[in-house]
This record gives structure tokens, sequence and C-alpha cells, in this order.
């Protein structure tokens, strides 16, 4: 039992690291609305094949840990053809200090299905995202 114990923190880490294609991204926080259970971040970017995109994160904290909870979101992209993408978001965050940490699973309207974490820096009002596509 102990040697599984000793295991377990090393194998949650070693489940943690996506590898393959990704692509990235940076933007800035556009605007953040706060209420007693969580609040709403939106933001834009630049997404290279999405065009100009933008983001809400629907945020629910975890009543007996506020510094981490769940999310709901949608993502809308515009490329420069004038073609749409849209993305469902739902997962989970964590808070450390001014950074928030988003893990997602993303359903995009054009077929792709993409892992993405997210950092929001909520001193600098910016965002960054790696995308996972699978």
């Amino acid at each position: 039992l102990s040697l599984l114990l000793a295991l377990m923190p090393t194998a949650a880490l070693q489940a943690h690291e996506p590898t393959g294609d990704s692509f990235s991204l940076d933007g800035k926080i556009t605007s953040i609305t706060l209420d007693e259970r969580g609040g709403v971040i939106t933001a834009s970017a630049e997404a290279g094949l999405y065009g100009k995109v933008f983001l809400t994160y629907n945020v629910t904290f975890n009543a007996s840990v506020p510094d981490q909870g769940y999310f709901q979101g949608r993502g809308v992209g515009i490329n420069d053809e004038g073609e749409r993408a849209a993305g469902s978001r739902q997962g989970v965050f964590r808070r450390e200090g001014h950074l928030v940490y988003f893990y997602s699973l993303d359903d995009v309207s054009d077929g792709r299905l993409n892992y993405c974490e997210t950092v929001v820096d909520l001193r600098n009002e910016t965002i960054s995202m790696t995308l996972y596509p699978f």
C-alpha cells in the first residue's frame, strides 16, 4: 500500500503533461464581473486558424475551497475570410495569487476537439492559452 501511495503523485503529474500538436495564443481580459458564487471573465485574442476570438468564462467557486472551482464558457472566432467558428468550453480552475489556471475540454463547430490550458493574469489583465487538438 505504501508503494502505491508513493507512486500516485508521480502518476498524476505524468498524466497532466499533454503532448503532440498544439497552438498558443495571447490576449487581453476585456471584463470581469463578480458575484457571491463566482463571476464572468471575458477576453479577446488573435488565434491564427480561428482569427479574432472572443471568450467567456462563467466561473463558480467551490464552496469548500474558494480558490478553485469549475466553469463553462463559449468561444467564438471570425477569421480573415469572415468564417465563424464557435465552441463550448467546460472545465475546472484554481487560483494562485493573481494567476488563475483553467483546464478545459472544448467542442468546436469545425469538428475539432481541444484540450486547453489557460492562464489568466488578473494583475496584468492578460490571458495565455495553449490548445491541444485531439
